[in-house]
């Protein structure tokens, strides 16, 4: 394998570690959330490849009042 090619994947794994760290802290610091409960949820961002963009942008609950 190429170094750039490993520089690549290393950058991939890097901002989806990022973006699960981010989805399953907005998850338990919400109240509401839609669509499913949050053990759900944190399955879903955890197995799922793209979970946490999918909760990024589904999931997450009207928490004002």
């Amino acid at each position: 394998m190429s170094s750039s090619f490993m520089i690549v994947v290393v950058l991939i794994f890097a901002v989806n570690l990022a973006l699960i760290s981010w989805a399953v802290t907005d998850l338990l610091q919400r109240e509401n959330v839609k669509y499913l409960s949050k053990p759900w949820w944190i399955l879903i961002i955890a197995a799922v490849i793209f979970g946490s963009v999918i909760y990024l942008l589904l999931g997450r609950g009207d928490d004002q009042q």
